[in-house]
């Protein structure tokens, strides 16, 4: 098995909910499988290689700092789109929204079909999703102050919480490889089955051994959490 690089896009101003700690649960995850990667923290103004990562995270920042890496990454609108469909992507809270063809009439990167405008009164609630790549449901927190208008390749449908408007009962988006949603903090290790989801079809798809490895601290947390809310488990 080659070395799986990843890419920790924006690290110091897109980490505003302790997002650092997917990249922590990404890493421990790829460790139990006896994967060799390497972590490589890139931010504003450093020389992006992006044919040369496997696997792209990215976090939720201020509404500045979003506009501040929106401005940054357009530079690579070329070389993004053209790895687009082969590479992984993981984005949470507003980053999501970069993928986006606008944010409030910004030219974003256009990877995906939608637009993003901010609101006046922000989104702040526990959530709770089906999605149709688990049977199990998936949870977490929302803080934002924006909507979008995806209207397809939803990665979630909303059973307690928001979506992506208030005409909608979907959130995210999963579509090739990309993972975006609006959901903040530390979702993979909330959601370790979600995680392993993710791992299994990177592996899958480069034709390295997979192992099932559930009896880890992040599943006993995620099976207390569900039976403490009365959280249907499965779907």
């Amino acid at each position: 098995m080659k070395i799986i690089k990843i890419a920790h896009l924006y690290y110091d101003i897109m980490n505003l909910y302790g997002e650092s700690g997917n990249i922590l649960a990404l890493t421990e995850a790829l460790k139990r499988q006896g994967a060799r990667y390497s972590v490589s923290n890139v931010t504003k103004g450093d020389k992006i290689d992006f044919s040369k990562f496997d696997i792209f995270y990215i976090g939720c920042g201020t509404d500045a700092n979003q506009m501040l890496v929106l401005k940054d990454i357009l530079r690579y609108k070329t070389e993004i789109k053209k790895i687009f469909k082969k590479k992984v992507f993981i984005a949470t809270g507003n980053s999501y929204e970069l993928f986006g063809k606008k944010i409030n009439d910004v030219e974003a990167l256009g990877c995906l079909d939608f637009e993003s405008k901010t609101v006046r009164n922000r989104i702040v609630k526990e959530q709770v999703y089906k999605t149709y790549i688990l049977d199990k449901p998936v949870i977490g927190f929302q803080n934002r102050g924006s909507i979008n208008n995806s209207k397809e390749n939803h990665l979630f449908e909303v059973i307690s919480g928001n979506a992506d408007n208030n005409k909608s009962k979907f959130e995210g988006i999963h579509v090739y490889n990309f993972y975006g949603t609006y959901t903040i903090g530390p979702l993979l290790i909330r959601n370790p089955h979600l995680l392993d989801k993710i791992i299994r079809d990177f592996f899958e798809a480069n034709r390295y051994p997979y192992k099932e490895i559930k009896n880890t601290t992040d599943y006993k947390a995620y099976d207390a959490y569900l039976k403490n809310f009365n959280i249907k488990r499965d779907f």
